[in-house]
């Protein structure tokens, strides 16, 4: 069995988020986190004042994990504009089953917030966060103004709606490569439509 000692606040968390994402927000509880992971709730104390410092912890940790650490790690020089879209769609789409609550964790932080106001919080900075990022490099690739605002906003509609469609059996993978060709292809205005004179009827 796992002594206070031996458990880390990442194995709560851990924990915690397989309770949110399996069962909800109302499932974040010491006496079920102390069963699933076989400790009393000595053990739980040990590592956080209440249960209140255990959920700030892990929406912290998934605003550093899904967004500041994904943002940090495109800032190699040697990613071209268009491969660094793709890397960030990827790493934000692509989760590992085993990682903190597994591809549907954004799913329920989204949830969680829709009754929660200091999680909404978090949620709407790391949504800013990301929406600013992805406007500088739309910037970045030669957009300029409101264009690039409004294609990386698209941008990321498009991958939060496609988390929430995660685990769809029917739903294709997403062509990545082709969608930000899209997106970063320069804007092209319509051909105006023909003028059509009206015609007078002779009698």
């Amino acid at each position: 069995m796992s002594t206070k000692q031996t458990l880390t606040p990442e194995d709560w968390i851990n924990a915690a988020f397989k309770l949110l994402t399996s069962s909800g927000p109302k499932a974040i509880r010491v006496d079920f986190l102390c069963r699933e992971l076989g400790v009393t709730k000595g053990s739980f104390y040990w590592h956080f004042a209440d249960l209140a410092g255990l959920q700030a912890a892990m929406v912290e940790h998934w605003r550093r994990v899904a967004t500041s650490d994904v943002i940090a790690s495109m800032t190699s020089p040697d990613l071209t504009p268009r491969d660094l879209f793709i890397r960030f769609i990827e790493n934000i789409l692509h989760v590992s089953p085993g990682e903190f609550g597994g591809p549907m964790t954004e799913v329920a932080i989204r949830h969680w917030a829709a009754g929660d106001e200091t999680v909404q919080s978090v949620v709407r900075n790391a949504d800013n966060e990301r929406l600013a990022f992805l406007t500088l490099q739309m910037r970045g690739a030669g957009l300029t103004g409101p264009e690039a605002r409004s294609r990386a906003t698209l941008i990321y509609a498009t991958l939060v709606g496609l988390k929430q469609l995660t685990g769809e059996p029917a739903l294709p993978r997403m062509d990545i490569p082709g969608f930000v060709d899209a997106m970063l292809s320069p804007a092209t205005l319509a051909a105006p439509a023909p003028v059509i004179e009206p015609r007078l009827e002779t009698l």
